[in-house]
């Protein structure tokens, strides 16, 4: 029992093993809420809607070969074309953003397809083409979630957003805007495809119903990815404390930016203390506070939005 309140108090367990499991955990949890969004919402509307990314391009070939060809690919296409897909686009996240990341996206590609192909789908009720917009809404809030969440922590649900978290990295533009971008011609294709024509479901829908609901579902996924996912936002940190030396070490080699320090006094106390200033992209405040807490429990801790960076700032990969 001592040795294992040994490890957890070791840094090993503090910087490496906690924090992996953290993520493991993260691309679990919010793939199933993506995929839960994708297959009981989206996939059960009357109305075709399209997610983004792979999944959505399985959708439209699945519904070209139907309304073109009369095939019916069958239940497993989505799940095996995920699988396929996502092999090149693997490529550039193992060579553009990082190893770890794209190993965490292949496990959430894996699981986002037995999700789709695999596991029964729960009847939610969305079987009226009234019910479309519920489902767009609904559908879209999960599957931003789920995209937003994965890439929060430092992971990703595959496909398009592997490419956007390239582009982010290399332009610093938002990870939703550009995913947002890539999957709008999805919904017009959606609405060019089968708009006009018998749909899977049974139904006929006008091309320009299906494109402006999955619209709405892009909009309201790509509000939520900004919302949930900030890696590429940026943030100034304030930090007084009356141990300075050590905690700018610890920030230098262990988050590994550049500080400002200023002397400052208290009004009250009159007791001389250093400001120390940071400017970081958001996802590490989490550990940046934890390190200030661990050297100094009583130090003070201001942070502020910043909207622009320039000069020597380095845009790092999430994981």
């Amino acid at each position: 029992m001592n040795k294992l309140q040994t490890w957890m108090a070791s840094d090993a367990f503090k910087q490496k093993f906690w924090p992996e499991t953290q993520r493991l955990l993260a691309v679990v949890v919010f793939t199933i809420i993506y995929g839960i969004g994708v297959a009981w919402f989206l996939e059960a509307s009357v109305v075709p809607l399209y997610t983004g990314g792979i999944p959505g391009v399985a959708q439209l070939v699945r519904d070209a070969f139907y309304v073109w060809f009369g095939i019916d690919l069958g239940p497993y296409f989505l799940g095996w074309f995920v699988i396929i897909a996502n092999i090149p686009i693997l490529l550039i996240g193992w060579f553009g953003v990082s190893h770890r990341f794209t190993i965490h996206s292949i496990i959430s590609i894996l699981l986002q397809a037995f999700i789709l192909s695999w596991i029964p789908i729960i009847d939610m009720g969305l079987n009226d083409r009234g019910d479309a917009l519920a489902a767009a809404v609904l559908g879209g809030l999960l599957i931003g979630v789920g995209g937003g969440g994965a890439l929060r922590y430092g992971t990703s649900t595959g496909g398009l957003d592997i490419i956007a978290q390239y582009l982010s990295f290399k332009k610093g533009k938002s990870v939703g805007f550009i995913s947002m971008v890539l999957n709008v011609a999805i919904a017009i294709l959606g609405g060019l495809i089968v708009g006009g024509h018998e749909s899977p479901s049974g139904e006929i829908i006008a091309g320009g119903v299906i494109a402006s609901y999955t619209v709405i579902r892009i909009i309201i996924s790509t509000i939520m990815t900004d919302r949930m996912h900030t890696s590429y936002h940026f943030l100034s940190v304030d930090i007084i404390t009356a141990v300075p030396q050590t905690l700018v070490d610890q920030i230098l080699h262990k988050i590994y930016r550049g500080v400002t320090l200023m002397k400052v006094e208290g009004a009250y106390s009159h007791h001389e203390k250093t400001l120390i200033y940071v400017v970081i992209s958001s996802y590490e405040l989490h550990t940046l506070v934890g390190l200030v807490k661990s050297v100094d429990p009583h130090a003070f801790i201001v942070t502020r939005p910043v909207k622009n960076v320039f000069g020597n700032f380095k845009r790092k990969t999430i994981a």
